[in-house]
């Protein structure tokens, strides 16, 4: 059995700085740890987490995720489109849950045996911890090289490998309700265009901005209006814009950090909005682009119509709310928020459609990443 504390030393030497995970009693103390001493988000779910941990890579800060294998499933997206492509690896420990040959629950067995070839089917690099320190370490070092050349890495971690370590109090805030700001609609029902909407952001940004483009016709309209050393646009990985944009707003709080999502893709993990809020960070944005369809596929409706986002927001808790049906509404919240920082979700009402003709970035996710990474330096 491993000390729990001082494998946490070990990782501290290798610089390892963010947690985020999800629970897993296999990896008990191990999470204990990370919420005790170190710099620990508690995610709502795997691929959460692993958007977290990315969006910290991206802003230089070394981050791995805690997870239970049965929920790989929700980290795959992620990983196969996100942590891969753009050569922003992470590192894993999974409770391997179902491991051959160890008694366990009956809904734990099938993911126990497609554990291992599930990760290495989806580009990461497998490795079953030792439970002695020693082992572990020459281990730990092993990975390191597969990082350093853009591979994930993920620990299997049998049961009983760590010894137990207490939890202490959690130092989260109870729920503190945030201000709002809705603009009552005029006889002007026009919605604005996305491409208009991008277009504020991209004039009205300073020089320490990213902009953060979710998947799909977002980042390409963002690409074809400008494309600038402070844009990141996501392929795939639908849903995590605002958890990538977390990541990075905690390791880089002297920059401001706009994520510019999708309905469709919110709608995905809506769990992003109560841990976006849960940890405030100030220098985070979160626009919600909503035009109640999924443009990139032909224009099916979402179930955005019914929702009322800003009421959900602020009901998760964000610091400070705000509405916009137009364009002087949209530089007005922009330019609130520069002049105070606080966590903001601005939920945008657009207009259906793209422009036409309408490419793709040219430029590769990975070099976008090397770019904007050279950015923020």
């Amino acid at each position: 059995m491993i000390d729990t504390s001082e494998f946490g030393a070990l990782l501290q030497s290798y610089r390892y700085e963010l947690f985020s995970g999800v629970p897993c009693s296999l990896l008990q103390p191990l999470i204990n740890l990370a919420n005790n001493s170190l710099d620990y988000v508690a995610a709502t779910n795997e691929g959460e987490a692993v958007a977290i941990a990315t969006g910290a890579q991206l802003g230089g800060k070394k981050s791995a995720v805690l997870l239970q294998n049965s929920g790989l499933t929700n980290a795959l997206a992620p990983l196969t489109s996100l942590t891969n492509i753009c050569e922003l690896p992470v590192t894993g420990f999974v409770g391997f849950r179902g491991e051959d040959g160890v008694p366990d629950e009956v809904q734990h067995e099938f993911m126990g045996q497609i554990t291992r070839p599930l990760l290495e089917t989806s580009g990461v690099h497998v490795i079953h911890l030792k439970t002695d320190l020693s082992s572990a370490a020459r281990q730990l070092e092993e990975a390191q090289n597969f990082l350093r050349r853009g591979k994930s890495v993920f620990f299997l971690v049998s049961k009983n490998t760590f010894s137990s370590l207490d939890l202490r109090s959690s130092p989260l805030q109870a729920y503190q309700g945030g201000t709002l700001t809705i603009p009552i609609a005029g006889s002007d029902l026009q919605r604005p265009r996305r491409y208009d909407v991008l277009k504020v952001f991209s004039n009205c940004k300073r020089d320490d901005t990213v902009l953060l483009a979710t998947t799909g016709m977002c980042g390409r309209e963002l690409f074809t209006l400008e494309d600038a050393p402070n844009n990141f646009y996501m392929v795939g990985s639908m849903g995590c814009i605002s958890s990538i944009g977390l990541g990075l707003s905690i390791a880089r709080p002297e920059r401001k950090i706009i994520a510019l999502d999708g309905d469709g893709a919110l709608l995905m993990r809506m769990g992003n909005l109560a841990t976006n809020a849960c940890y405030r960070p100030d220098n985070l944005l979160h626009v919600l682009l909503d035009n109640e369809t999924h443009d990139s596929t032909g224009g099916q409706a979402t179930a955005s119509r019914g929702m009322n986002w800003p009421m959900i927001a602020h009901g998760a808790g964000y610091s400070h709310v705000a509405s916009a049906s137009n364009l002087g509404e949209v530089e007005q919240a922009l330019d609130d928020w520069l002049a105070q920082s606080r966590l903001t979700f601005l939920h945008v009402s657009i207009a259906p459609g793209s422009i036409s003709p309408l490419g793709r970035p040219t430029i590769s996710p990975a070099d976008a990443v090397r770019r904007l990474q050279e950015f923020m330096k």
